[in-house]
């Protein structure tokens, strides 16, 4: 039986599937109880990233010439409900290219988080029914083709979240949480309001409807203005970055790889989806101040990692500093700085997701994550150490690994448009020193009499996967840019030469 007839064999569709398996996961698992809620959550999470994977073998990534729906190839349409006689709230869900790869990374992550939630041994019923809950938030951000149901699943992966830091986070994590949700909420406010006004002005919520609205210049800028400050909370950028390293030292490890490797990448989403390919005009006006906030971004956020001593804090800018240059694919607005920006994401969440890992790891290792109090990690924790030497080297940009093929496409996507832009590659220098100064004083240090132990096969097997990932995306980028050209062609570069 071929793979596409059995992804439309499922019921009601592949999409609306994969949003509603992890719901009802979510009750199996809070049901089942603690013994047995993680198996529930792990198979869940499994069988989510065999069908996004299938999804992504099997979708086309070929757009037909004025073919409307632009390569998004499967729409379904809810009725919610009416607001007003002859108007209903849809919630429409559909995929192009862009929206695949999301799709797959979502489930990679949530699928490696709960691999790595074996050190959580409280409520954990409750943990792993948020998890799911949360993973399908992530998939609907990726396949909703409507503002109204994006922003739903948009808030629905903020409430699960809140309760994953706070309730199973170190000391101090309450207020990390409340922290996390006051600055998220009103980004999310303020796109809200953006939203509205769309409506107002069309008439409807579906994007692809107001895609090819003409926009008011002044309608078109103070929508831009909403997404960026929705999705620059989420990315982050300066200034709205202040609550992510918090949030991420005080959140378990399963926290922070979701965190990371995947809910920042909502915002780099919402710039790609919502601005260049719902707004594309209001953004290049705005494309200047966006590159110059990026390029600051990174190189603020190198040298704050620099100055770090815990590693979790040193991963956390590290982050910043990496996802700006999402921003900067985007507002440079060419065809290789907008696959790089997407590449970016996915690569950038697979490498992150392994660093938080070790991270975490390295406190059971070594009693700490300091990195003045770790000395000779690579005697008393080989395998560790070897997980982070090569996490560190695909975070830093080494050929080979994903990362340096997606800063490579947007730096030369970049310059072509603004030359000044190639200072952000000194943040890759800073960058690599202050990885490769971490590793000299943690890893090939003499060792210390401190007593360590090596992570388990178990909880190496997430990075492992990751790591692969990495690799293989690195030496074969076209798994990954295959499924954009087209949608980068067509949709992007039409519209930016109007």
């Amino acid at each position: 039986m071929q793979i596409e007839t059995i992804l439309h064999s499922l019921p009601l569709g592949v999409l609306p599937f994969m949003l509603l398996l992890p719901l009802f996961g979510a009750l199996i698992a809070y049901l089942a109880g603690d013994r047995l809620s993680r198996p529930v959550a792990v198979t869940v999470g499994f069988v989510e990233l065999v069908l996004s994977l299938l999804l992504a073998v099997t979708f086309d990534p070929i757009v037909t010439e004025g073919d409307p729906l632009v390569g998004m190839r499967e729409t379904w349409t809810y009725v919610m409900g009416n607001v007003y006689p002859g108007t209903s709230i849809e919630l429409r869900v559909g995929v192009d290219g862009i929206s695949v790869v999301m799709v797959v990374l979502a489930n990679l992550v949530v699928f490696v988080a709960l691999l790595s939630s074996n050190h959580i041994n409280k409520s954990q019923k409750f943990f792993y029914a948020l998890m799911l809950i949360l993973q399908t938030g992530l998939d609907g951000v990726f396949m909703s083709i409507n503002l109204l149901g994006f922003f739903i699943f948009w808030e629905l992966v903020l409430i699960p979240m809140f309760f994953v830091i706070g309730q199973w986070g170190e000391e101090g994590a309450q207020h990390a949480a409340v922290k996390f949700f006051i600055y998220t909420q009103l980004g999310s406010l303020a796109m809200l309001v953006g939203f509205f006004a769309l409506f107002v002005v069309g008439g409807t919520f579906d994007m692809i409807a107001l895609r090819n609205l003409d926009l008011d210049p002044l309608v078109g800028i103070g929508f831009a203005v909403a997404v960026f400050l929705g999705a620059g909370v989420k990315l982050p950028v300066w200034p709205l970055h202040n609550w992510l390293p918090y949030a991420h030292v005080k959140a378990p490890t399963p926290g922070s790889v979701i965190l990371a490797g995947i809910l920042l990448k909502m915002g780099g989403y919402a710039f790609v989806r919502l601005g260049l390919w719902l707004n594309a005009d209001a953004f290049l006006r705005l494309s200047i101040p966006f590159a110059i906030l990026a390029v600051f971004t990174c190189i603020y956020a190198a040298f704050t990692a620099m100055a770090q001593t815990d590693l979790k804090s040193m991963v956390a800018y590290t982050s910043i500093n990496h996802m700006s240059w999402v921003l900067l694919g985007v507002a440079a607005n060419t065809e290789l700085a907008i696959q790089g920006a997407v590449f970016m994401m996915f690569s950038h969440g697979v490498i992150i997701s392994v660093l938080f890992i070790v991270a975490g790891l390295l406190k059971y290792s070594a009693g700490s994550r300091q990195i003045p109090d770790v000395q000779g990690l690579m005697k008393g924790a080989p395998r560790l150490s070897a997980v982070f030497v090569l996490a560190s080297m695909a975070a830093f940009g080494l050929p080979s690994f994903s990362g340096f093929i997606a800063e490579a496409l947007i730096l030369f996507g970049s310059v072509q448009v603004y030359i000044w832009a190639g200072a952000i590659a000194f943040g890759i220098f800073v960058t690599v020193g202050y990885f490769l100064w971490t590793l000299n004083r943690v890893v090939f240090s003499p060792p210390s009499e401190k007593q360590m132990h090596d992570a388990s096969a178990a909880d190496l097997i997430g990075p492992a996967i990751m790591m692969f990932a990495a690799l293989v995306l690195g030496l074969w980028p076209d798994l990954i840019l295959r499924l954009l050209n087209n949608v980068v062609e067509v949709v992007f570069l039409s519209l930016a030469g109007g």
